[in-house]
């Protein structure tokens, strides 16, 4: 399966746009105390609306790997169909793997922007985990 993400173009361009979504994201929850005064709404819309093309990319790749499957289809291969099918699909499916947790991220952010106590808690949460997983150790 890696030499199919590997030597597919779509999948290329997938991961390249999920790593700068991610990057933007990231930034926004490394620096949430200052992200209302500081990032609000430029990047905060670019990091949603690349988030939301990139299951459009894995669409556009199921497409693509579709028309090759037809091709297939034509000259008679019936046998490497399902090799093609698999290889549509998979586009789609990295799509979405790169955008759900995206979208969740992002729906933290805009929560913990409208109410600053969750992200309090959430790092005391993070605190306490990492105590008990410490004593746990121990």
């Amino acid at each position: 399966m890696f030499e199919k993400i590997v030597s597919n173009p779509i999948c290329w361009c997938i991961l390249l746009l999920a790593l700068f979504v991610y990057q933007l994201i990231f930034h926004d929850l490394l620096h949430l105390k200052q992200y209302q005064a500081q990032r609000k709404g430029y990047w905060q819309e670019v990091s949603s609306i690349l988030t939301a093309a990139l299951p459009l990319l894995g669409l556009l790749g199921t497409i693509v790997g579709l028309l090759d499957t037809f091709k297939v289809m034509a000259l008679g291969h019936n046998e490497l169909m399902s090799d093609a099918i698999g290889d549509a699909l998979l586009t789609t499916q990295l799509g979405l793997v790169c955008a759900i947790p995206a979208w969740l991220m992002q729906a933290y952010l805009a929560y913990s922007q409208r109410n600053p106590k969750l992200h309090t808690l959430s790092k005391q949460l993070g605190y306490c985990l990492l105590y008990t997983s410490d004593a746990a150790d121990e």
